[in-house]
C-alpha cells in the first residue's frame, strides 16, 4: 500500500528555519576574533605570477663588454661589500650574464641591466627595445636614469635598468646611484625574508600589555626569558629537531628609565656585555671585532653594533647585532638585540631578517 504525504508551504518554511538554526548554533561557540597577523610584506610578492628562481643574493648583470670593464670594480665594491660577522660575508654575489640567455634568466630574482642610447651592442639594444618612448626621451634629456621594475616577469623579482644617454653618462650614473642601488637590493632581500617569516600568525597583541612597547613577532618565536623586574624580554626561534641546517634566532628587548638622552656607544657596549653575561649563558664578545655605526631605527636616532659572539663554556659562537635608541616621550632607553647561532650557514641574511622583525617595535 502506498501513502501520499502532503506538505504545506508553511511547513516547508518552518523546516528550513529549523535547519538554519541547527547550522548556526555550533558556529556561535566559535571565536569571531580576527587572527593575529602581520601583512605588511604581502605586497612584496605578486602571487599571480610564476615562481622566481635563483638565490636571494645572486644578482645577474647584463652589460656590454666595454662598459663592464669600466663599471665592474665599482659595482663589485658596492654590491659585494663585506661585513665581518664570524667570518667576512658578502651581501650579494654578482654574476655576469649573457643577453642571449635572457629568456631563461628573466625568471630569476635579481636582474641588473646597464646600457646606453648611443651603443648598438646587444645589451644596450635590448635595453632600448625594452623602454617606452617617453623613458628614452627622459634619458636623453637628463643624461641618465635608473628605472626599477618589481615582479616584472615572476612573483618575487627586482629588475633594475641603469641607462645613460652615452657610455660616459652611464658611468656617471653608476657612480651617483651606487648606494641607492645597494640599498634597493638590500631592502628587497630583507623584505623577502620578512615575508616568509610572517606567513604564520604573530604573538597576540595583548601579550605585551604589561610592557612599555609592542613588537610583531611570528608565533613560532617562544619566550626565552621574561625578567620583568629587570626589564628584559627575549624570544627564541628554534625548530624542535635543532638541526645544524636550521638557525637559532633570538630577538630581545631591554629598557631602562633615562631622564635625559645620555645614550651613547659606551653605554651600549657596557649594557650589551651585561645582558650577554646575565641571559645568554655567559656569552661574550670582543669590542675590537665589532662594527659600530649611528643609525636611524624607525624614527629614532641611535646606534647599531654588529659582529661575532662566542661562548667558551660551550665552545660555540655566532653573530649578533644590537640597536639602541632613546624614546623621549617615555624617557626610556631601549636596546633591541638580535642573535644568530647557525654553524651550517651564513649569519648575515638571518640578521637582516631579524632586523626587519625588530623594526616592528613600537613604544607605547
Amino acid at each position: 500500500m502506498k501513502y501520499k504525504v502532503q506538505v504545506s508551504f508553511f511547513q516547508i518554511l518552518t523546516l528550513l528555519a529549523l535547519l538554519s538554526l541547527i547550522i548556526l548554533i555550533p558556529a556561535c561557540g566559535k571565536s569571531t576574533a580576527k587572527p593575529d597577523t602581520y601583512n605588511f610584506y604581502e605586497s612584496v610578492m605578486d602571487t599571480s605570477k610564476p615562481i622566481a628562481y635563483g638565490d636571494d643574493r645572486d644578482i645577474y648583470v647584463f652589460c656590454d663588454e666595454a662598459s663592464w670593464k669600466l663599471a665592474q670594480d665599482m659595482l663589485k665594491r658596492s654590491l659585494e661589500r663585506e661585513v665581518f660577522v664570524v667570518v667576512n660575508e658578502h651581501y650579494f654575489n654578482l654574476i655576469r650574464a649573457d643577453i642571449k640567455e635572457i629568456d631563461q634568466l628573466m625568471k630569476y630574482k635579481n636582474l641588473l641591466f646597464l646600457g646606453d642610447l648611443e651603443s648598438k651592442t646587444a645589451v644596450s639594444n635590448h635595453v632600448k627595445g625594452s623602454m617606452p618612448k617617453r623613458l628614452v626621451e627622459r634619458v636623453q634629456n637628463s643624461g641618465g636614469e635608473m628605472f626599477i621594475a618589481k615582479n616584472r616577469w615572476v612573483k618575487d623579482q627586482v629588475v633594475v635598468y641603469m641607462v645613460g644617454s652615452t657610455q660616459e653618462n652611464l658611468l656617471k650614473l653608476n657612480i651617483l646611484q651606487t648606494n641607492r642601488l645597494f640599498t634597493l637590493f638590500l631592502n628587497r632581500l630583507g623584505e623577502r625574508r620578512a615575508y616568509q617569516a610572517y606567513l604564520t600568525k604573530t604573538i597576540p597583541e595583548d601579550f605585551f600589555q604589561p610592557f612599555p612597547f609592542t613588537i610583531k613577532l611570528p608565533e613560532n618565536y617562544r619566550v626565552y626569558a621574561d625578567d620583568r623586574k629587570n626589564r628584559f624580554l627575549s624570544f627564541l626561534y628554534r625548530i624542535s629537531s635543532q638541526s645544524p641546517d636550521s638557525p637559532d634566532k633570538y630577538v630581545s628587548v631591554y629598557y631602562e628609565t633615562m631622564q635625559t638622552d645620555s645614550l651613547n656607544l659606551d653605554w651600549l657596549l657596557s649594557k650589551r656585555k651585561e645582558l650577554a653575561a646575565n641571559y645568554y649563558d655567559k656569552d661574550e664578545f670582543d669590542p675590537k671585532l665589532l662594527r659600530s655605526e649611528k643609525v636611524t631605527f624607525n624614527n629614532y636616532s641611535g646606534w647599531r653594533l654588529i659582529g661575532p659572539w662566542k661562548n667558551m663554556k660551550h665552545s660555540i659562537g655566532g653573530g649578533f647585532q644590537t640597536f639602541a635608541f632613546y624614546d623621549a616621550k617615555q624617557k626610556k632607553a631601549f636596546l633591541i638585540d638580535n642573535v644568530v647561532y647557525f654553524p651550517a650557514g651564513d649569519k648575515l641574511p638571518e640578521l637582516l631578517e631579524l632586523q626587519k622583525l625588530s623594526l616592528t617595535f613600537t613604544a607605547k
